[in-house]
């Protein structure tokens, strides 16, 4: 029969494992949407410079006076997109950083209780063979 402090710890294990899991998923949907909102800069980017090269070509002289100030302001969005991307990758790289910690931690208290468990099988199965011993002595004394 397993102790009672050694149930009180592995249930505590199970609620830090709870615990650590439930703030690494936090952790993963803050990592996402940052991820994310990284991904729709690329595309707005990417849409954008496909933009300029299809629409910058012009086909008389009354389209020439609106062609350059087309060019600078796509120019002027991309850098804009540019240096939001380049805003928000530190924070990416933390966020990241933050998930693979908050990850190991939940990993480390699973491979804590499980080793725990199974070490109060082990010694379940050996109390068990002792007292089985037991009886098989008796039954033989008698």
């Amino acid at each position: 029969m397993a102790t009672e402090a050694t149930r009180r710890r592995i249930r505590a294990l199970g609620v830090m494992e709870r615990v650590k899991r439930l703030e690494t998923e936090r952790q993963a949907r803050e990592t996402a949407a940052i991820r994310d909102r990284m991904l729709a800069l690329e595309r707005d980017k990417q849409s954008l410079l496909r933009r300029i090269s299809q629409e910058s070509r012009v086909e008389g002289m009354e389209g020439a006076a609106y062609l350059g100030r087309f060019i600078r302001s796509i120019r002027a969005e991309v850098e804009r997109i540019d240096t939001e991307i380049a805003r928000i990758r530190p924070d990416l790289t933390k966020a990241e950083e933050a998930l693979r910690t908050a990850l190991a931690e939940q990993k480390t208290y699973e491979i804590l209780r499980l080793s725990r468990m199974a070490a109060e099988h082990r010694a379940q199965k050996k109390r068990e063979a002792a007292t089985l011993d037991e009886i098989a002595l008796q039954g033989w004394r008698r």
